[in-house]
């Protein structure tokens, strides 16, 4: 079984951001959960057979017909985050119409391949959508973000999270094609280009 993920990446200017607030992390808290991930947006993430990966191969890259663009809005925090049960620290995307087509379109791709394994969660809609797609961000429930890292609720966060909360980071990123990433469990490379 094999783990892909599709994702946005962000343009140079919110790499960077992004990359100083996970070596903040990284100084202050220690290594951290999705600290060494690539900065990224996820669209999509499910499991997969080795069987599909021809078929998925041959879908490769979704290209955005026009260069599209959206808001990132600000930075937040959701304070126990349901996947880690730690505060996961995120720069927030302003969800649009373009945002929400475009996860439509590509799950419409790729929930076939997806394997569903028996998963709980503590919210009827993420069961459903986890039941549907393989995925339990879907729709309304999906939240789209640049993700920093999530830290241990053991850690005192209060001074970061003031510092974190009140960074000015309102701008505009356009997007021209989503790639698909494999996710193992220490990072995530390039599936396919």
């Amino acid at each position: 079984m094999i783990k892909l993920g599709i994702f946005i990446l962000p343009n140079s200017s919110i790499k960077k951001k992004i990359l100083f607030f996970k070596n903040n992390v990284k100084r202050n808290f220690g290594v951290q959960t999705y600290l060494n991930h690539i900065p990224h947006c996820t669209i999509y993430v499910f499991e997969t057979s080795k069987k599909n990966l021809k078929e998925i191969k041959k879908i490769n890259r979704v290209l955005i017909k026009r260069r599209k663009s959206f808001e990132i809005d600000k930075t937040d925090v959701f304070f126990n985050d349901p996947i880690t049960k730690k505060n996961t620290y995120i720069i927030k995307l302003k969800k649009n119409l373009f945002l929400n087509n475009l996860q439509k379109m590509i799950v419409d791709l790729f929930s076939k391949f997806a394997l569903k394994k028996k998963q709980k969660f503590n919210d009827n809609l993420m069961n459903k959508n986890y039941k549907l797609f393989g995925y339990p961000f879907i729709k309304s429930n999906w939240k789209p973000h640049f993700t920093i890292a999530s830290i241990s609720m053991k850690k005192n966060q209060k001074n970061f999270i003031n510092m974190f909360k009140l960074t000015n980071i309102r701008r505009k990123q356009s997007i021209k094609n989503i790639s698909i990433y494999q996710i193992k469990k220490i990072n995530i490379n390039l599936y396919a280009k």
